[in-house]
């Protein structure tokens, strides 16, 4: 492509250029001293001639609400006007989150400006991106430089989010290559960046003083804070409340994170960045030390242990987020990558190849590789609420920050969908002091998975605890700026302060079905996780792959990314590792914790066999469910605080294969309870 950058010598713009030059896009760096000028229009419809893709990343530093309002809305006037008569098939405008809300611009021009710079490009006409970035790292050195007399630095009072220019410049160059909505001729998108810190602009400067010495030529003894700009921008008014949360950490940042350039090549490439990617690297590394890896993931966090988010950050007080990063770079993470490892998040794979082993990346980039793993994982289905800064669909790092926010004490969440997801967030919500509605489509709750008696025991534990239980189906509803109104088929509204919503998920398999792969509810893999593609394997929620125990199968959680994610990247590397392990799963439910191995799930035969209370009756604290098949095999084993026994149950479930029980009852026993 050819791509124009306007403000090209700018903090973001150089980025913007170097990071397209990369993609290998042709670009033209226009700026005043290159003879374009947007302001004047001089020199703009010659550099705009032929070209794909134009930047906006001009800028002018005033304080004046009549000059920015003024610089603003002529630049992107005469750009937008020039593009149209160009051709120009897309159009992507730098500029700042919460700029356009009035009560953060009322108080300073400067934004007031950029307000209007938006406006103008939204009702161009023409194929927008406009991306909202809170405030970059590199920003804060300058500030400090005009606002330090003395041993004295004074600094607006200003809650931020603050995000490297370099992740910003990325976006840019995915942002670029986004081709406009074939159905209406043109669209406007706009996308929100973040860092994942919130901190006071004068605690982030603190921190760089700290570590650095001096910022912009700067070393103040003191940093203190006046609230110049009102109480929108004191309060976090510039921090978006949807968006892309970036990985990036003041930390890293000061120790000198950047993101890799991508290379042309590598040995192993892995598509997807969550629990498989992270095992399968270890899986590579028993095997081969040296070989280079390059991961390619979607969501701009890093590999985390997922059952963390809906389970361990939630009950243990001490718990963070860091130390559920199970590959990255930022302190208190799990493992760092090593020198022959790149992890390129937020990045998307748009094709792949088999012919030739190589993939494209959004941006146009062509890469090649020796071994390819899919661990693309499963995306959340929609169920007729949009997703939204309120409305969340459960299942990154992104959903558990946002979550987090709105779930304080005393707010009201409502939690759709009465599965395994949708379970552990009414319960651990509950346990965080939040009112909780769980709209789940039936009663007795999780009566597919546990037997009657248990499923009622589950349900009284839930209503006792708190949890207002409300039987329906999701047919829609709304958001407003602080809260969210969900509707129900009959016509039942529910108002609250946050809506998660856990209906299911669905394997992504697009990527592997446009390469000609075999797709069968997942992508099919032999017994060796490879595909039928040379020199391509799938691991994780996306693989479907033949149970020694229990046939082919599909299985969506922890335990098997992790064990099939280990054994692929092995035999990517040259082991030659039949798939063995038979995974299981766990949950945890207020006092109640269970593992459970296999087919768990009522369509089958149940034998139960519980411990017995001091009435001689069962109790439903302490026991073990027995899922069989109509020839007596056991197909599932529930292990209700019954631990260290998924072996035997495995075990149990071999055994029956071979040898179907005639008689049920003789199941009770076969697993101790401790």
């Amino acid at each position: 492509m050819k791509v124009v950058v306007l403000g090209a010598t700018g903090t973001i713009g150089t980025l913007i250029t170097t990071r397209l030059r990369e993609f290998g896009h042709e670009v033209l760096a226009a700026s005043r001293s290159s003879g374009v000028d947007a302001v004047t229009g001089e020199g703009l419809e010659a550099a705009l001639a032929g070209a794909d893709a134009v930047v906006d990343a001009l800028n002018r530093e005033t304080l004046s609400a009549a000059a920015a309002i003024e610089y603003f809305t002529t630049t992107a006037g005469n750009v937008c006007a020039a593009a149209r008569r160009a051709g120009v098939g897309r159009l992507v405008c730098v500029s700042i989150a919460g700029a356009a809300d009035p009560a953060v611009n009322k108080t300073y021009g400067y934004y007031r400006g950029k307000a209007a710079q938006e406006h103008a490009y939204r009702s161009s006409g023409l194929p927008v991106t406009i991306i909202h970035s809170t405030q970059w790292f590199e920003l804060v050195p300058t500030i400090l430089r005009r606002t330090t007399v003395g041993p004295v630095a004074v600094l607006p009072t200003m809650r931020m989010a603050a995000v490297s220019a370099a992740s910003v410049a990325r976006l840019v160059a995915d942002e670029v290559a986004r081709k406009p909505d074939g159905r209406t001729g043109h669209e406007v998108r706009e996308v929100a960046i973040r860092g994942p810190e919130v901190a006071t602009a004068a605690d982030v400067a603190r921190r760089m003083v700290a570590v650095r010495g001096s910022l912009g030529g700067k070393s103040p003894k003191r940093i203190l804070e006046v609230p110049l700009f009102g109480r929108a921008i004191a309060s976090g008014g510039l921090i978006p409340e949807d968006g892309l949360v970036d990985e990036v950490t003041p930390d890293q940042w000061l120790a000198g994170t950047r993101p890799h350039a991508v290379r042309d090549a590598y040995d192993y490439v892995i598509v997807g960045a969550g629990m498989a990617a992270a095992k399968a690297i270890d899986g590579i590394r028993a095997e081969d030390q040296a070989g280079s890896i390059g991961v390619f993931g979607e969501d701009p966090s890093a590999p985390v242990y997922r059952p963390d988010l809906s389970k361990t950050l939630w009950l243990k007080e001490d718990a963070s987020l860091e130390e559920s990063f199970m590959l990255s770079a930022a302190p208190g993470a799990a493992k760092a990558p090593d020198e022959s490892t790149e992890l390129h998040l937020g990045t998307t794979v748009t094709s792949l190849n088999p012919d030739d082993r190589s993939l494209a990346l959004v941006g146009g980039q062509r890469v090649r590789y020796g071994k390819l793993l899919l661990a693309t994982g499963a995306a959340p289905r929609l169920a007729g609420l949009e997703p939204g800064s309120r409305v969340l669909y459960y299942r990154t790092v992104d959903d558990f920050r946002r979550l987090r926010e709105l779930a304080r004490t005393g707010a009201h969440v409502v939690v759709v969908g009465g599965g395994y997801i949708g379970s552990e967030l009414a319960a651990v919500l509950t346990q965080n002091g939040v009112r909780v509605t769980f709209v789940v489509t039936s009663v007795p709750l999780l009566a597919h998975l546990f037997p009657e008696s248990l499923a009622h025991t589950v349900t009284r534990e839930f209503s006792d605890r708190g949890v207002e239980l409300v039987v329906g189906r999701l047919a829609g509803g709304s958001t407003r700026r602080k809260g969210v109104t969900v509707r129900l088929e009959d016509g039942t509204e529910i108002a609250a302060d946050a809506a998660v919503v856990g209906v299911g998920v669905s394997p992504r398999t697009e990527l592997a079905r446009a390469a000609g792969l075999a797709v069968d509810d997942g992508i099919l893999v032999d017994d060796h996780l490879r595909t039928g593609a040379h020199s391509i394997y799938a691991a994780g929620d996306v693989a479907r792959y033949p149970d020694r125990l229990l046939g082919v199968r599909r299985v969506e959680h922890a335990s098997a990314a992790e064990t099939m994610g280990t054994v692929a990247g092995r035999n990517m590397a040259g082991a030659d590792r039949p798939y063995r392990t038979t995974p299981f799963f766990w949950s945890d439910l207020f006092d109640f914790g269970y593992e459970a191995v296999g087919e768990v799930d009522t369509r089958h035969r149940t034998v139960e066999d519980w411990a017995l209370g001091d009435d001689s009756q069962p109790d439903h604290s302490t026991g073990v469910v027995y899922y069989v098949n109509q020839i007596g095999a056991v197909r599932g084993v529930l292990l209700w605080n019954v631990w260290e026994s998924v072996k035997p149950a495995r075990k149990l479930i071999e055994r029956t294969g071979l040898e179907p029980v005639r008689d049920l009852d003789s199941l009770r026993g076969e697993i101790p309870f401790g």
